[in-house]
């Protein structure tokens, strides 16, 4: 008799718990179902209206001011690179080719686009006479490089894209090229303040 009692018991407990997990996954689905989705918000502020100055800079300005962003942005990083403007722009680095250390020297055409950002097109590399391909440096840098995140790498396109619309000084104020004739010297630049 007392075997009996003790049996009916244990079904009472184990039909408690499964009655408990039902009902508890029944108001979980209904609170994940019944919750609004957080819109994600654009970390990008539009630069509508007009500049408030524009800057004209000559390649050795911009080479001072890539040269000292970079050496900020890379000092925790293992692997280094340069970016500097001649009469092209030149990605320098360096690489592992079948287990040799290589130097490179990247040179690209930039284009302005519409929008304000700046496209590096990838037309020679140099490495000395070793046949590397192009894509094959680009993609080595994607993975190896420490890269700004406005910054966007295709090794198939072989393009590098700065996304100046994604980048912003420490003031909230953000930059649009507007013209970059290298051969020439001029390298124009407008500059938009903060939305509010």
């Amino acid at each position: 008799m007392r075997s009996q009692h003790k049996s009916i018991n244990v079904w009472k407990i184990i039909s408690l718990v499964l009655i408990g997990l039902i009902i508890g996954s029944g108001l979980w689905f209904a609170h994940a179902v019944l919750t609004p989705v957080d819109q994600p918000t654009s970390t990008t502020t539009s630069t509508t209206g007009d500049p408030v100055m524009t800057v004209s800079l000559t390649k050795r300005q911009v080479n001072q001011i890539v040269t000292y962003y970079l050496n900020d942005f890379q000092k925790d990083s293992k692997v280094k690179y340069s970016l500097t403007m001649a009469d092209q722009a030149v990605l320098g680095g360096n690489f592992t080719f079948f287990g040799q250390k290589i130097d490179f020297g990247l040179l690209m055409d930039p284009i302005v686009l519409k929008n304000g950002n700046v496209e590096l097109k990838a037309r020679q590399l140099n490495v000395g006479s070793l046949p590397v391909p192009i894509s094959y440096v680009l993609n080595y840098a994607a993975k190896s490089f420490k890269l700004p995140k406005w910054v966007t790498l295709n090794s198939k396109r072989k393009t590098i894209v700065l996304n100046l619309n994604k980048f912003k000084m420490e003031n909230g104020m953000q930059v649009k090229a507007t013209k970059i004739d290298l051969p020439n010297d001029e390298i124009d630049f407008s500059v938009y303040l903060p939305k509010k």
